[in-house]
């Protein structure tokens, strides 16, 4: 497992472990996941994900909301 900073959104600033391979072994680094809360989530999503990927050209290992998916 391997700590990522998660940059904007619902869950900026905060560390989550994700598997090594989702950092290092992917050419586009990123995962969705459930946030810790989804209360600022859209109405019409509500059981949404959020979507955070690393920017190219940056670190693998600091990861830019994308936004809210189902």
């Amino acid at each position: 497992m391997v700590d990522v900073l998660l940059v904007g959104g619902p869950m900026d600033g905060t560390r989550q472990p994700v598997p090594w391979t989702a950092v290092f072994d992917d050419e586009e680094p990123g995962l969705d996941m459930v946030p810790d809360s989804s209360a600022k989530a859209p109405e019409e999503i509500p059981w949404a994900r959020v979507l955070y990927t690393a920017a190219p050209g940056g670190p693998p290992d600091v990861w830019h909301w994308q936004g809210w998916v189902p």
